[in-house]
């Protein structure tokens, strides 16, 4: 049976500069076999490094990575993995391959590279390995993909961005839509029936029980660094909602 590890925790931290794209990095281990799945921003490119050299990995470790979907903030680092197989729902590679004018999310130059990679479609019921399997979860985009694993006994599904936080749960739908709203709001609905162990795209892992979210591990703070060595610093102020708003922005549709 797998076992599942988290390299790189996602969260959904946004601000008026831009997105930061930290998403979940998650490892999972079949005997002597590793997968990722998604392997995250290139920003996050050394913490996933250091993560993998910590559990005494290595890039040819690796010998098949999934990818959610290929936004930038999940995708980016699956260049160093030049061995790996690739998995993906072809309808989101064929999306890369040509998107739509205005995207700003797709990796549009990712498709170049998987080009150069073996890469191999999956979708919905595809079994991947023992106690390891694809479910369709489309509405973020067009073509995203879930996992659901079986670990220690409970089906774990890691989720991707078809349900990024916890607040999804609540809000029945994730709290960015680029494909189709319906599509978005049946995957939240499949997901939830199908698991109650959660390994969302930006948040914590968490377990759901009877409409209660508990976070199971990962870290609940997060330090920022600047310097004042030049005699100036910019300061920091924090924006916390009670209901995250909704980005609905079907430009995968055009």
């Amino acid at each position: 049976m797998p076992e599942l590890d988290v390299l790189t925790y996602g969260f959904s931290f946004t601000s008026d500069q831009g997105g930061f794209g930290w998403s979940t990095i998650s490892l999972v281990t079949l005997g002597s076999r590793h997968m990722l799945i998604d392997t995250g921003p290139a920003s996050r490119r050394g913490l996933l490094l250091q993560a993998l050299r910590s559990r005494g990995l290595g890039l040819e470790d690796i010998d098949s990575v999934i990818l959610t979907h290929l936004h930038w903030d999940h995708c980016q680092n699956t260049d160093l993995f030049r061995n790996a197989r690739i998995l993906l729902h072809p309808r989101e590679l064929d999306y890369a391959r040509n998107p739509r004018r205005g995207d700003l999310s797709a990796a549009w130059y990712i498709a170049d590279m998987l080009g150069k990679m073996k890469v191999e479609p999956v979708s919905d019921g595809d079994e991947i390995d023992e106690g390891l399997s694809i479910i369709d979860t489309p509405g973020h985009t067009k073509g995203h993909i879930s996992v659901l694993a079986q670990v220690g006994g409970e089906k774990v599904l890691v989720a991707g961005d078809a349900l990024p936080d916890s607040g999804t749960v609540k809000r029945g739908k994730p709290y960015n839509i680029f494909w189709d709203i319906n599509d978005a709001t049946q995957s939240v609905e499949k997901m939830v029936a199908a698991s109650k162990v959660f390994y969302p795209g930006h948040d914590r892992p968490f377990r759901l029980d009877g409409g209660q979210v508990s976070y199971l591990h990962g870290p609940s703070t997060v330090e920022f660094a600047t310097s004042n060595e030049g005699g100036g610093v910019t300061t920091v102020s924090v924006k916390v909602y009670s209901q995250r708003p909704v980005n609905i922005d079907l430009v995968q549709k055009g």
